[in-house]
């Protein structure tokens, strides 16, 4: 049986209100001239730790970063409801780093991604299943389009 996840989110989101708030209060704590992170004036490029990021990356790393929790979350047994679609959706409109890779293929892809995000969000059961085959698709994309991500999206596969 699943357990009830208001435990679980509200522990996560106090650790994660502390966290944030404790960023929150370095980072005003910095001078200017020490910030990691700045927005360029060029086309949807920011910096981070002194690498430069599209748009498209940051959503990926973002992306990454929720889909952790979420592994963490349906390997402890919790039932798990997310609403992260609106924002996923941007994959099909963000700016990425290389342009010349978002074509039809990479189109196609994000379309089945997204797809499979729905069928998550609504899954009743399986969640562990849903979330693979989810993730399936971010494999297929990366192994075509840019590989780097791949070894760290197959670390996030739930084994059965």
């Amino acid at each position: 049986m699943a357990k009830d996840n208001t435990d679980i989110w509200t522990m996560k989101g106090l650790k994660w209100s502390i966290l944030v708030a404790s960023c929150f209060f370095f980072a005003c704590s910095q001078p200017a001239s020490e910030s990691k992170e700045e927005q360029l004036p060029t086309d949807s490029m920011t910096v981070v730790n002194g690498v430069e990021r599209t748009e498209l990356a940051l959503l990926m790393r973002k992306m990454y970063d929720e889909m952790a929790l979420v592994k963490d979350s349906i390997k402890e047994g919790f039932t798990v409801k997310t609403n992260f679609l609106n924002e996923f959706k941007r994959i099909q409109t963000a700016h990425a780093t290389e342009p010349e890779k978002i074509d039809a293929t990479y189109k196609a892809m994000a379309d089945a991604f997204l797809i499979n995000y729905e069928l998550f969000e609504s899954s009743q059961g399986e969640q562990a299943k849903a979330f693979n085959s989810m993730l399936q698709n971010c494999l297929v994309c990366h192994e075509n389009k840019c590989p780097g991500p791949v070894k760290a999206i197959k670390k996030l596969r739930i084994k059965p």
